[in-house]
């Protein structure tokens, strides 16, 4: 018996509702690579990889607190907070040193916001959008706001500018990141009981599951993901800037959303999102070798964010019917 016109319209739609964005990023690279020869050039894809690493380990954490519910706002202010103290440190303790001092202060961010999130009840939202104002405070007042470059150890680049073998080393660190994550969130008990938390979670607690817990550990990896994304964007420069990873933000949501698009029904994931930050860097990098003006380039995300929920959103919406 053959399928029905309503069945097979159902299944075309539930195709492009999980398989849409991978078409359309698809789509796009076939149009980059149609109009600029240099686009799939091996320099090329090395650049737009390298470029994207530090936003892919921010990413990283955000997805993680996204997949309990809950937001964090502060994690551009964290990444560039941990970069101006890692650089500060360097001064005297060396690049171990300021490596020490970027991840603390991520661990401690995210310790804060989520023990006042978790303990005092307040909402994510709120907490981080008040400690991300705080920081840029700090950012201001520390080393009276001006950019940190003397007296900088040699070494202090080989983070954001070495090379493993042909791999730069940001994206050898920003692929770890991804595999660690993966594994945390779907091969163990933690990452089950994380995504059960943020599906349902009343039913979660019933079934004994600490939320708490849970959403705590969610803030703790998001700031240490982002204290590692300062120090690689710190390392990349070669100075301490206090203004270097708080355009981080709206990227990192945005490719986060587009992720929640791709593959699974509306559910946060590592996979996705790291689909959503190629996407974004390919992007941008395809319409800045054709020429098209910085306005619209930065424009273009949000057009892309819009498009890939909206669509995804609505195929799903019609097929249930």
């Amino acid at each position: 018996m053959s399928a029905t016109p309503g069945r097979r319209s159902s299944w075309w739609l539930m195709l492009i509702a999980r398989y849409g964005t991978l078409i359309g990023f698809a789509l796009m690279l076939l149009v980059f690579s149609l109009t600029a020869d240099s686009f799939f050039s091996a320099a090329n894809l090395e650049n737009v990889l390298k470029a994207s690493a530090a936003l892919g380990v921010l990413s990283i954490g955000l997805t993680i607190v996204l997949i309990l519910g809950d937001f964090d706002l502060s994690i551009g202010y964290t990444a560039t907070a941990a970069g101006m103290l890692a650089a500060g440190t360097a001064q005297s303790y060396g690049m171990a040193g300021g490596t020490v001092a970027a991840l603390l202060v991520g661990v401690g961010v995210g310790l804060l916001n989520g023990l006042v999130v978790t303990r005092l009840g307040v909402s994510a939202f709120i907490t981080t959008l008040g400690a991300g104002q705080i920081i840029a405070g700090w950012l201001i007042a520390y080393r009276g706001g001006i950019q940190i470059s003397a007296d900088l150890p040699a070494d202090f680049t080989s983070l954001g500018r070495g090379s493993i073998g042909p791999i730069f080393t940001q994206v050898v660190v920003w692929l770890l990141v991804c595999v660690g994550a993966w594994l945390l969130l779907e091969r163990t008990v933690i990452g089950r009981r994380m995504y059960a938390v943020g599906g349902n979670p009343v039913a979660a607690r019933l079934s004994g599951i600490n939320n708490e817990r849970s959403r705590l550990l969610a803030f703790v990896l998001s700031g240490a993901f982002a204290g590692l994304a300062g120090l690689m964007v710190t390392s990349s420069l070669g100075v301490g800037n206090p203004t270097s990873a708080v355009s981080f933000l709206l990227p990192a949501f945005a490719a986060c959303f587009i992720g929640a698009a791709t593959l699974r029904e509306g559910q946060f994931h590592v996979g996705g999102t790291v689909v959503g930050v190629l996407m974004l860097s390919f992007l941008s990098n395809g319409l800045v070798i054709a020429g098209v003006e910085r306005a619209w380039t930065i424009a273009s995300q949000g057009i892309v964010l819009v498009a890939a929920v909206t669509i995804s959103t609505f195929a799903r919406r019609v097929a249930s019917r």
